[in-house]
């Protein structure tokens, strides 16, 4: 996709890489253990089905992504596509204003409004038809 004039979505922040695993535990342990890594705390969000923690990697972090349940999305993603590579995500202001302007520009999105993420942001994804396969966050921290 080619979009002329300045990028709708300038950022110079990749916030973080989502992670699928099958077990939390075992993979803040390998990460910890092969690269000396230090985890933050385990965030769990039963309404969104996942147990998670950001681990810090310079200006960026990894996100550990475990299903809490059977159904949910991380746990059907990791049952069709494996462990692995889940998303992308770069931070960016005025999320809500930057999902309007994507819409607008007929950029196939999951989510056209903001909502609330792992760490408790602002948080909208593209779908992944929209970058070659990559499933893309963009988010809003507050800093």
């Amino acid at each position: 996709m080619t979009l002329p004039g300045t990028p709708p979505v300038a950022t110079d922040l990749v916030h973080h890489i989502g992670i699928a695993v099958s077990s939390l535990d075992e993979s803040i342990e390998f990460y910890r253990g092969l690269f000396g890594f230090k985890p933050g705390k385990v965030i769990v969000r039963e309404d969104i089905g996942v147990r998670g923690c950001f681990v810090p990697v310079g200006e960026t972090n990894l996100e550990l992504l475990e299903g809490t349940s059977p159904d949910s999305l991380i746990t059907t993603h990791i049952a069709n596509r494996g462990e692995g590579l889940h998303h992308v995500c770069f931070e960016v202001e005025e999320i809500a204003d930057k999902l309007k302007t994507l819409d607008e520009l007929g950029v196939r999105l999951i989510d056209k409004v903001p909502r609330t993420g792992l760490m408790g942001g602002d948080i909208g994804f593209m779908h992944p038809s929209a970058a070659r396969g990559v499933l893309i966050e963009l988010a809003q921290h507050g800093h």
